[in-house]
């Protein structure tokens, strides 16, 4: 019955995965921009970290809200399309009055629209069916690298003929064309839901200690990556010799290697490994990469373990997200997803804020060898406390490669 739901659903599922991929064209156009942007109009330090970092902040306290909202009134294509509205509206007026006031309230748009992304997951999830909700995720993961090298390349380039703000503006097309789209979805995550939402889903998942494990692993990961890639790794590139354009080159070269990690976690990975050891793999191949760029002698090194980072946070990081929703009801799945991404943004501020902390007091090597550490150290975590007897994915009964084949091409 999967199998028969997914080919039935192919349609909707390469349509999906087209506004997915334009989601993420839409919250990344602008991103390697805002700063200099800023800069460029006279704002202090101060006033331009604030600006980057409030979409973080209400990601963190949004997430969680929307997939509970989303789960009580059974409409979660209208929740997709008023994230996108939202933004539409907000870089259009920051292209159009750009001070600090426009550039606060397009990154607050930034993180009530990636807030969205709870339901993206249960909404794609919903043409696979429950007993493959694992790897709808992980093939929905791809998503995310590929359309945010999209966008900071389209938005690049734009950047680079006509000037910074018009970047915003790929942002607001991306959007209004992904708006349009959805329109030609079918929300089958909420089609046959008759019961009402009840309340009591948010107590039992929030009293569930696996979310709360998986969103521990998951934060854990974040802060690596984050601490590293997006902070601290682009000033050991530059120490190297590298200009902007490598450092880009150097963001991407994560992002690809990321989405080939997610992209083989479900048709190779789960079946080979299975879950538990995916992840224990990935954590420990970051980890112990993350300590060694520090001793990069060349930007040529720095490349190829930036590369071998991006494949470990592919792999655990896709399955830590295939865990938030696997075995969950469809009713519940909103909330689940919610609390999990509400718990893992932490990562996104605690990750520089930490490494930075460690580098100030003693060293970038020593800052680089902690939170590298962190990575090894998650593997304890998820041996102690995953079992995997307990995996719902995969389903050895399937053939993964050729239901995706005709998912995505049809039969022969």
């Amino acid at each position: 019955m999967e199998y028969v739901s997914q080919i039935n659903n192919r349609k909707e599922i390469i349509l999906f995965f087209i506004i997915s991929l334009l989601f993420f064209v839409t919250i990344t156009a602008f991103d390697p921009f805002i700063s200099s942007y800023a800069k460029d109009l006279g704002f202090d330090s101060v006033v331009i970290g604030s600006i980057i970092g409030i979409s973080g902040i209400v990601a963190l306290f949004t997430r969680l809200p929307l997939g509970v909202c989303s789960d009580m009134l059974h409409k979660r294509r209208l929740f997709i399309q008023i994230g996108l509205l939202i933004t539409m509206v907000m870089w259009t007026l920051a292209f159009l009055v750009p001070n600090a006031t426009t550039l606060y309230l397009g990154k607050i748009s930034d993180g009530l629209t990636g807030s969205t992304w709870v339901i993206y997951n249960v909404m794609f999830a919903s043409y696979f069916g429950v007993r493959e909700a694992a790897k709808a995720v992980a093939i929905l993961g791809v998503a995310s690298p590929l359309g945010s090298i999209l966008g900071t390349t389209i938005g690049g380039l734009v950047a680079n003929s006509y000037g910074y703000r018009y970047s915003f503006l790929v942002a607001v097309i991306a959007a209004l064309i992904a708006l349009i789209l959805t329109f030609f979805t079918k929300d089958l995550s909420v089609k046959d839901i008759k019961v009402k939402y009840d309340k009591k889903i948010l107590v039992e998942q929030m009293a569930d200690k696996k979310i709360w494990v998986i969103s521990l692993l998951a934060t854990i990961t974040l802060m690596v990556t984050i601490g590293t890639r997006d902070t601290f790794t682009p000033l050991i590139a530059t120490d190297l010799g590298a200009n902007p354009l490598m450092i880009g080159m150097l963001a991407n070269t994560h992002l690809i290697i990321y989405g080939l990690a997610a992209a083989l976690c479900g048709v190779l990975f789960y079946k080979k490994l299975g879950m538990v050891n995916t992840a224990i793999f990935g954590v420990l191949l970051q980890g112990i990469i993350v300590i060694l760029i520090p001793y990069a002698e060349n930007l040529t090194m720095l490349f190829l373990l930036q590369a071998i980072q991006g494949f470990g946070y592919g792999l655990s990081f896709t399955v830590f997200t295939s865990w938030a929703v696997e075995n969950i009801p469809e009713i519940k799945q909103s909330t689940r997803m919610g609390l999990f991404q509400s718990l893992y943004s932490a990562g996104m501020f605690l990750g520089p804020v930490l490494i930075g902390i460690i580098i100030e007091a003693f060293s970038r090597t020593t800052g680089f060898l902690i939170i590298g550490a962190l990575s090894i150290m998650s593997a304890i975590i998820i041996k102690f406390s995953i079992k995997p007897a307990k995996e719902g994915f995969p389903n050895e009964e399937s053939n993964d490669k050729e239901v995706m084949k005709e998912v995505m091409f049809g039969k022969n």
